[in-house]
Protein backbone atom coordinates (compact mmCIF):
# COMPACT_ATOMS: atom_id res chain seq x y z
CA UNK A 1 0.00 0.00 0.00
CA UNK A 2 1.26 3.48 -0.89
CA UNK A 3 -0.08 6.53 0.98
CA UNK A 4 0.51 10.14 -0.08
CA UNK A 5 0.51 12.73 2.71
CA UNK A 6 0.48 16.51 2.34
CA UNK A 7 -0.27 19.48 4.54
CA UNK A 8 -0.36 23.25 4.60
CA UNK A 9 -0.82 23.82 0.88
CA UNK A 10 -2.15 27.37 1.51
CA UNK A 11 -3.59 27.80 -1.99
CA UNK A 12 -0.44 26.76 -3.85
CA UNK A 13 -2.24 24.57 -6.39
CA UNK A 14 0.84 24.41 -8.61
CA UNK A 15 2.76 22.68 -5.81
CA UNK A 16 -0.20 20.41 -4.99
CA UNK A 17 -0.42 19.31 -8.62
CA UNK A 18 3.35 18.75 -8.85
CA UNK A 19 3.33 16.66 -5.67
CA UNK A 20 0.55 14.47 -7.07
CA UNK A 21 2.51 13.99 -10.30
CA UNK A 22 5.73 13.17 -8.46
CA UNK A 23 4.22 10.72 -5.98
CA UNK A 24 2.69 8.69 -8.81
CA UNK A 25 -0.06 6.20 -8.21
CA UNK A 26 -1.03 5.99 -4.54
CA UNK A 27 -3.79 3.98 -2.90
CA UNK A 28 -4.97 6.82 -0.69
CA UNK A 29 -4.06 10.45 0.01
CA UNK A 30 -4.33 12.36 3.27
CA UNK A 31 -4.41 16.17 3.29
CA UNK A 32 -3.73 17.38 6.83
CA UNK A 33 -5.33 20.80 6.52
CA UNK A 34 -4.74 24.42 5.64
CA UNK A 35 -6.54 24.63 3.01
CA UNK A 36 -9.53 22.30 2.61
CA UNK A 37 -10.15 23.91 -0.80
CA UNK A 38 -6.81 22.53 -2.00
CA UNK A 39 -7.73 19.06 -0.82
CA UNK A 40 -10.99 19.35 -2.76
CA UNK A 41 -8.89 20.33 -5.80
CA UNK A 42 -7.07 17.00 -5.40
CA UNK A 43 -10.35 15.28 -6.18
CA UNK A 44 -10.46 17.01 -9.56
CA UNK A 45 -6.98 15.89 -10.63
CA UNK A 46 -6.90 12.31 -9.32
CA UNK A 47 -9.22 9.36 -8.80
CA UNK A 48 -7.47 8.45 -5.55
CA UNK A 49 -9.53 8.35 -2.33
CA UNK A 50 -8.67 11.43 -0.25
CA UNK A 51 -9.03 12.00 3.49
CA UNK A 52 -9.52 15.72 4.08
CA UNK A 53 -8.69 17.22 7.45
CA UNK A 54 -9.31 20.74 8.68
CA UNK A 55 -6.49 22.98 9.80
CA UNK A 56 -6.59 26.10 11.93
CA UNK A 57 -7.45 28.17 8.83
CA UNK A 58 -10.32 25.85 7.83
CA UNK A 59 -12.70 26.41 10.75
CA UNK A 60 -15.51 27.60 8.49
CA UNK A 61 -15.06 24.91 5.83
CA UNK A 62 -18.02 22.60 5.31
CA UNK A 63 -15.85 19.74 4.10
CA UNK A 64 -13.25 17.85 6.07
CA UNK A 65 -12.97 16.64 9.63
CA UNK A 66 -10.81 17.66 12.59
CA UNK A 67 -9.14 14.26 12.88
CA UNK A 68 -8.95 10.84 11.31
CA UNK A 69 -8.67 7.43 12.93
CA UNK A 70 -8.41 4.59 10.44
CA UNK A 71 -6.63 1.35 9.60
CA UNK A 72 -4.45 1.45 6.49
CA UNK A 73 -2.37 -1.53 5.41
CA UNK A 74 -2.97 -3.16 8.80
CA UNK A 75 -1.67 -0.16 10.81
CA UNK A 76 -3.79 2.11 12.99
CA UNK A 77 -3.45 5.76 11.94
CA UNK A 78 -4.34 8.89 13.86
CA UNK A 79 -4.13 12.10 11.80
CA UNK A 80 -4.91 15.73 12.55
CA UNK A 81 -3.62 19.17 11.64
CA UNK A 82 -1.94 19.46 15.03
CA UNK A 83 -2.89 22.96 16.14
CA UNK A 84 -5.24 21.67 18.85
CA UNK A 85 -2.33 19.69 20.34
CA UNK A 86 0.18 22.54 20.52
CA UNK A 87 2.62 20.94 18.06
CA UNK A 88 4.48 24.22 17.55
CA UNK A 89 5.64 23.94 21.18
CA UNK A 90 6.25 20.20 21.51
CA UNK A 91 4.76 16.87 20.46
CA UNK A 92 3.94 15.48 23.91
CA UNK A 93 0.16 16.10 23.87
CA UNK A 94 -0.14 14.70 20.35
CA UNK A 95 1.92 11.64 21.24
CA UNK A 96 -0.20 10.95 24.34
CA UNK A 97 -3.39 11.32 22.26
CA UNK A 98 -1.98 8.79 19.80
CA UNK A 99 -1.19 6.37 22.63
CA UNK A 100 -4.73 6.73 23.98
CA UNK A 101 -6.10 5.94 20.53
CA UNK A 102 -3.71 2.96 20.21
CA UNK A 103 -2.28 4.52 17.06
CA UNK A 104 0.79 3.07 15.40
CA UNK A 105 1.14 6.06 13.07
CA UNK A 106 0.50 9.73 13.88
CA UNK A 107 0.31 12.26 11.06
CA UNK A 108 0.18 16.00 11.66
CA UNK A 109 0.98 19.33 10.01
CA UNK A 110 0.69 22.96 11.16
CA UNK A 111 4.40 23.61 11.84
CA UNK A 112 5.35 23.77 8.13
CA UNK A 113 8.46 21.80 9.13
CA UNK A 114 9.01 18.23 7.96
CA UNK A 115 9.62 15.66 10.68
CA UNK A 116 9.78 11.87 11.03
CA UNK A 117 10.47 9.87 14.15
CA UNK A 118 9.85 6.21 14.89
CA UNK A 119 10.45 5.31 18.51
CA UNK A 120 9.54 1.66 17.93
CA UNK A 121 6.07 2.22 19.32
CA UNK A 122 4.65 5.03 17.17
CA UNK A 123 5.78 6.45 13.85
CA UNK A 124 5.20 10.22 13.81
CA UNK A 125 5.29 12.18 10.57
CA UNK A 126 4.81 15.77 9.55
CA UNK A 127 5.21 15.99 5.76
CA UNK A 128 6.17 19.67 6.00
CA UNK A 129 4.36 22.21 3.88
CA UNK A 130 3.63 21.45 0.25
CA UNK A 131 2.74 25.07 -0.44
CA UNK A 132 4.25 27.48 2.10
CA UNK A 133 7.39 26.16 3.79
CA UNK A 134 9.22 27.98 6.58
CA UNK A 135 12.68 28.03 8.14
CA UNK A 136 14.38 27.56 4.76
CA UNK A 137 12.73 24.18 4.19
CA UNK A 138 11.70 23.23 0.67
CA UNK A 139 8.10 22.49 -0.22
CA UNK A 140 7.60 18.82 0.65
CA UNK A 141 5.17 15.94 0.96
CA UNK A 142 5.28 12.51 2.55
CA UNK A 143 5.04 8.98 1.26
CA UNK A 144 4.27 5.95 3.40
CA UNK A 145 4.78 2.51 1.93
CA UNK A 146 3.41 -0.56 3.69
CA UNK A 147 4.60 -3.94 2.44
CA UNK A 148 4.78 -7.35 4.09
CA UNK A 149 3.73 -5.95 7.46
CA UNK A 150 6.48 -3.30 7.42
CA UNK A 151 5.95 0.43 7.24
CA UNK A 152 8.39 2.92 5.73
CA UNK A 153 7.90 6.67 5.67
CA UNK A 154 9.86 9.38 3.91
CA UNK A 155 9.70 13.10 3.28
CA UNK A 156 10.18 14.15 -0.33
CA UNK A 157 11.31 17.68 -1.18
CA UNK A 158 9.33 19.33 -3.95
CA UNK A 159 11.00 21.85 -6.20
CA UNK A 160 8.52 24.05 -8.05
CA UNK A 161 9.60 25.59 -11.34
Amino acid sequence: MKIGVMSDSHGNLKAVKQAVQEMGQVDVMIHLGDYVEDALYLRTITNTPIHILKGNLDSFADDGSMSLETILGGFKFFACHGHKYGVKNDLHRLYVAGLEKKAEVILYGHTHHAYIEDDGRILMMNPGSVGAPRMGDPESYGLIIIENGEINAKIIPLWCD
